[in-house]
């Protein structure tokens, strides 16, 4: 038995931290990172998928919901869908956690174990919302707390358990923090390259995770931070000793980022990840807004059809893809899925409210297999 009271042993441990190694991984984004971008980051050769963030207290008291005819797994929480899964991807799939406190962490944990292949605490999110929380970023200045939640997973869930961190401006400072949550039993870290005030356009500091690498060379480190093509994979571990590579934006922009054998057409990509979401029954509104992201050139007669969508029908006549939603996808599209008008359309599924910030992982009004978690 491990000295923290654990009864996984060692080779199991072992194996958990292997998992981390040697992978090109999905990142977890907010909006993005739904069920139909997992799957298709998942088709294109992802080793493993970050879920977007889920706050803890959103999780606990789901009702867990299975779609008969697609497979879709469905926590439902106030008529909102808060995390979508499906067991295709289950094997992959790493629930990322948003928790200020140990017992809430572990009972949103439980409630959702039986779907997923590990858990992930978010400790480097610097929105304002997160960090009002005592979640995110915020952890990182309280190490004991951010600690304490990192060992009551370890503890108490028979699943690797991961976190993700940024970078203080002090050296020694971001060494002194790594050093105690490696002592809390994790199976691998995750580095973004960026202080908390940093914005996405800063240049990521890949150096500064030479030094974490070397001060914890048994743990698998994951960076992230300006990975926008396939080799700049390998560029990256060879830089820093990494021992894997996550991407978000590289992913957003194209989704086959994930493929050794180069990224295909946008448009080839983004034809795909709608064929997915409609398969899925994803937020119609979810769906429109990730398409977006792949369209950088907002004056492109693409970019304004698509745009101008309100249904999943005429999306996918936008996108190419009439034929496609005639034969198959017209079946499989809930009503729950699509805005009810037109100006349902145009609300953000952004929101300042943290429990809110995982509603858009949303679908159709699944067949009634429920069972409250």
């Amino acid at each position: 038995m491990a000295s923290n009271g654990m009864t996984t042993n060692d080779s199991k441990r072992t194996e958990w931290r292997d998992r981390y190694r040697n992978g090109f991984f999905l990142a977890p984004m907010v909006r993005v990172g739904t069920l139909p971008m997992r799957l298709l980051a998942r088709q294109y050769g992802a080793d493993l998928l970050w879920a977007p963030e889920i706050v803890d207290k959103s999780i606990v008291g789901c009702e867990r919901v299975v779609d008969d005819k697609t497979g879709v797994i469905s926590y439902i929480k106030h008529d909102k869908d808060i995390f979508t899964t499906h067991p295709s991807e289950k094997q992959q799939v790493i629930f990322q956690l948003g928790s200020a406190g140990p017992e809430t962490a572990l009972a949103a944990a439980k409630a959702v174990e039986q779907d997923v292949s590990g858990f992930d605490l978010n400790c480097g999110c610097p929105k304002k919302f997160s960090i009002q929380g005592g979640m995110g970023a915020a952890l990182m200045s309280d190490p004991d707390r951010l600690c304490s939640i990192l060992d009551i997973l370890v503890r108490n869930i028979d699943l690797p358990i991961t976190c993700k961190i940024r970078v203080f401006d002090d050296v020694e400072k971001t060494l002194e923090l790594v050093r105690k949550i490696a002592a809390t039993g994790i199976s691998a870290l995750t580095v973004h390259c960026r202080t908390r005030d940093m914005r996405p356009h800063e240049k990521a500091m890949w150096s500064r995770l030479k030094d974490v690498v070397s001060e914890l060379p048994d743990l698998p480190i994951i960076l992230n931070g300006d990975i926008y093509e396939y080799t700049d994979v390998q560029r990256a571990r060879d830089e820093t000793g990494a021992s894997s590579v996550m991407t978000a934006r590289g992913a957003a922009a194209n989704p086959s980022i994930f493929r050794s054998e180069g990224m295909l057409p946008t448009m080839e990509a983004a034809q795909e990840y709608t064929k997915y979401a409609v398969r899925t029954s994803n937020n119609f509104v979810n769906t429109k807004y990730t398409l977006l992201q792949m369209y950088p050139d907002t004056k492109t007669e693409q970019f304004a059809l698509l745009r101008g969508t309100r249904k999943y029908k005429d999306m996918c006549e936008a996108m190419g893809l009439a034929e496609f939603y005639e034969s198959e996808g017209a079946e499989l599209v809930h009503s729950r899925a699509e805005p009810p008008d037109a100006n349902a359309n145009k609300r953000s599924t952004s929101t300042t409210d943290a429990t809110l910030q995982c509603v858009a992982e949303s679908a159709s009004k699944p067949s009634p297999k429920r069972v409250k978690v």
